[in-house]
């Protein structure tokens, strides 16, 4: 059970996650019209902000003893791992909207920002569970993009909502299994992303029609 644990944190871990929210928010959409080519290309600016700068962000961290552990186990080590994410995500927000991506993919920039912010305050008292934010808001911003009727193939939508909630039992799970998180810490890890990232995503598809 703790190899199928580690091998769910690994594979929705909150670097990989909002690449995968990106290329499904393109993929299946009308802006997979496009071309895989600016698919490509795309993810590539966003694999930068939220793998390759958090990344290497973390990885100094470690080098230079500020942190004990890569994988952010101690709570009051989380804080300056979690500024770097901030801002990387403030960087991907600035480079979504210049490139003109204001609908569901700042949404889900933004969103996953403010889950940030929250979980940042609570971790000063409280270890909330970074993956299953990041899962949540993924899952956050499938159902948005559900309501929205932003999904080009609507014969995927119930493939794709069934994905990310029974991914999102899976992760919570291991988690538990891990023992690096309690049901409760769990639990609200995933509503603070999957609320933030489907407010988000809502307003700005709103904001955009109204402009």
């Amino acid at each position: 059970m703790k190899l199928f644990a580690r091998i769910c944190s690994t594979i929705f871990h909150p670097f990989i996650i909002p690449v995968a929210g990106i290329f499904l928010s393109l993929y299946f959409s009308y802006m997979r019209m496009l071309g895989i080519g600016y698919t490509v290309n795309i993810l590539l600016m966003v694999v930068l902000f939220t793998i390759a700068i958090p990344g290497l962000g973390v990885l100094m961290l470690y080098k230079t003893r500020r942190i004990t552990s890569v994988g952010l186990v101690n709570r009051e080590e989380r804080t300056l791992p979690y500024i770097i994410f901030f801002c990387s995500y403030i960087l991907g927000a600035v480079f979504l909207w210049w490139a003109n991506l204001r609908g569901v993919q700042l949404g889900y920039f933004v969103g996953g920002l403010l889950a940030i912010i929250i979980d940042l305050i609570v971790n000063r008292w409280w270890k909330i569970s970074v993956h299953m934010t990041a899962m949540g808001g993924f899952t956050g911003l499938i159902f948005a993009m559900s309501y929205l009727q932003y999904i080009m193939y609507t014969e995927y939508t119930p493939l794709l909502q069934s994905i990310a909630i029974l991914g999102s039992g899976a992760l919570g799970t291991s988690r538990i299994i891990l023992k690096r998180h309690t049901i409760g810490q769990v639990c609200c890890g995933f509503i603070n992303g999957f609320f933030w990232v489907f407010l988000a995503c809502f307003l700005a598809v709103v904001l955009q029609y109204t402009h």
